[in-house]
């Protein structure tokens, strides 16, 4: 592998720039997270509703009266004195997105396959960089016409 493969296949820190409802005829309304990287590429992630609200929380700073599923496993980790160290989003396979999550307690590293929603939603919690393999966002990346055809998820919970 040449040095220039290894830059073009190096991951791209990108920002959740909002969770969305995409819309269309004769099908319901699925969530969408948008991730944004430096050069305002945007790479749509599509999640379940419940995951987008975790999200949508986590971004808006909202807190539950009570923990949900993502606060409890942050909040477990804090108990272990373990932390997530970095997101990274590395596998687009028949429009199915894949992540991994590096976690890190005492002097272990591990890597976990998660789902990128899951990912997401403790990457935002836990302030760990949000990271998306280039050739992912090349090949996944969308139109700002396409974003603009989505609806803010605060409009569609409204």
């Amino acid at each position: 592998m040449s040095n220039e493969d290894e830059v073009t296949q190096a991951p791209v820190p990108v920002r959740v720039k909002g969770v969305y409802i995409a819309e269309s005829e004769g099908s319901a309304p699925v969530p969408v997270v948008l991730l944004e990287d430096e050069m305002a590429r945007i790479v749509p992630i599509f999640v379940g509703l419940s995951e987008a609200v975790s999200i949508h929380h986590a971004l808006s700073g909202e807190l539950s009266p009570r923990p949900m599923t993502h606060d409890l496993f942050i909040s477990v980790l804090e108990c272990l004195s373990a932390s997530i160290t970095k997101v990274l989003i590395d596998d687009l396979d028949g429009g199915i997105y894949y992540a991994r999550l590096t976690l890190k307690s005492e002097s272990k590293q591990s890597e976990i396959d998660a789902r990128p929603s899951d990912c997401l939603a403790l990457a935002l919690r836990s302030h760990a960089p949000i990271e998306v393999q280039e050739k992912v966002v090349s090949e996944s990346s969308i139109s700002k016409s396409d974003v603009e055809k989505l609806i803010s998820i605060e409009n569609y919970l409204q």
